[in-house]
């Protein structure tokens, strides 16, 4: 990247350093202490084999295919092709 072409670059000063630390830190103090006030079972399930049994799967809207490729911004043969978050709005 081009240090000059974007000007909301900087290097970081040990000062702004340790200020993002102590952002991080509370930041992740604060999220744990709201995960820890909800309530909910767990549910696990495992088995000897490490495996399951296959199924018949379901059934999907024949037309979900063929709107989903007509709403994607670029197809590829059979695939969707897009960059992690640019297809929100």
């Amino acid at each position: 990247m081009n240090k000059k072409s974007n000007s909301l670059w900087h290097e970081v000063t040990e000062k702004e350093k340790q200020q993002i630390q102590q952002d991080s830190k509370k930041l992740l103090n604060e999220f744990a202490s709201k995960l820890s006030k909800i309530k909910t079972s767990e549910n696990h399930f495992e088995n000897e084999l490490g495996t399951r049994e296959e199924g018949d799967g379901w059934e999907t809207d024949p037309e979900f295919r063929s709107i989903t490729f007509a709403n994607a911004p670029f197809v590829d043969k059979n695939s969707i092709v897009a960059e992690k978050g640019t297809w929100k709005k």
